[in-house]
């Protein structure tokens, strides 16, 4: 989603062109701030800072600070923002619809919210268009325009953490899925995202208010323990908690069943893999559940694949946790318009 208040000259444009061959995208989420500078040189992309700053409370107007190694002219912005609305859907277009009022009248929003979107798979003759959908309510956009209204770095772009994490995914293993059947899951503390890509086409798309916090409140509730002790717990493995996580999870995973069903029917294939990220990917019991109503080992994969410079940047303190950073680095690819 584009940020631009309004049209820039000729001039303008041109320098901002060259600028943006530098941007810096913000991940704002509970556990902190994900921050990934990239770099464009010629048909290259090359990271040029990575780092997780300390979580700001955007409601009080904090702003995070930022090292010198992630200054930039622009940003993309990636929030899970509570309000957003997305969605897959099927659209028969009539001579001069608008696209955005095609949007908003799918996804039912009013004009106190922002939307976007793009035609996945264009229908020809009479035929519907498929097409992603995204609307942002304008009091969150605001709140980061107003955030970064003076200096820099000035907002470019703003992307929904789920669809970004995505984006990454195909930019660093398309050409691997490109004739299969897949699930992607981004996997936070607050929600989850979940898409079906079939030959790298998304398919169907949601969120669901299931996290690493449902589970931590389902262990702290079943063995009366506070948040630290029910994160450690779900951490080390040191108590059997198989019943608590498997109630937390049982509406998401009931969901997900029906979704790939579906989606096995109308592309007449089988699912061939599925592929996590975020901040809980790594944990095992989220693993466990994705494989047992999958039947498929979840890959966990990283946002730096085929990105150059890693090795020289990325901080060795978060060697492992790579994941972490899918939202991020796919909204700085989208804003570079590498994908």
């Amino acid at each position: 989603m584009d940020l631009k208040k309004k049209k820039s000259s000729q001039k303008n444009t041109e320098q901002k062109q060259r600028r943006l061959s530098s941007l810096l995208a913000l991940d704002f989420a509970s556990s902190g701030v994900k921050a990934v500078r990239l770099k464009k040189v010629k048909d290259r992309v090359l990271l040029s800072g990575a780092d997780i700053l300390p979580a700001v409370n955007l409601e009080a107007g904090e702003r995070p600070e930022l090292p010198k190694s992630l200054a930039a002219y622009y940003m993309a912005i990636c929030t899970g923002s509570q309000d957003a609305r997305l969605r897959v859907f099927g659209h028969a277009f009539q001579d001069n619809e608008n696209l955005q009022d095609v949007i908003r009248d799918n996804l039912s929003v009013s004009d106190e919210y922002r939307v976007a979107g793009r035609i996945l798979a264009e229908g020809r003759g009479k035929r519907e268009s498929s097409i992603l959908g995204v609307a942002f309510p304008e009091i969150s956009v605001h709140r980061y325009l107003e955030l970064f209204a003076n200096g820099a770095p000035a907002p470019h772009s703003m992307e929904l953490s789920g669809l970004a994490s995505f984006s990454a995914f195909l930019f660093n293993r398309g050409k691997q899925t490109a004739g299969q059947t897949v699930c992607l899951l981004e996997i936070g503390m607050n929600y989850t995202y979940a898409a079906f890509l079939h030959k790298n086409q998304l398919q169907l798309v949601n969120r669901f208010e299931a996290g690493g916090g449902n589970l931590r409140k389902q262990v702290q509730m079943a063995l009366g323990v506070d948040a630290e002790m029910a994160g450690s717990i779900l951490a080390d493995g040191s108590v059997d908690v198989t019943a608590p996580v498997r109630t937390a999870l049982a509406p998401f995973v009931k969901q997900l069943s029906i979704y790939r069903e579906f989606v096995e029917r109308q592309t007449k294939t089988t699912l061939s893999g599925v592929y996590l990220s975020g901040g809980e990917a790594s944990s095992v019991h989220w693993q466990n559940a994705v494989q047992e109503v999958t039947g498929l080992v979840p890959v966990v994969w990283s946002p730096f694949d085929k990105l150059d410079g890693v090795d020289d940047v990325f901080p060795a303190s978060f060697k492992g946790q790579e994941s972490r950073f899918a939202a991020a680095v796919g909204a700085a690819l989208a804003g570079l318009e590498v994908v």
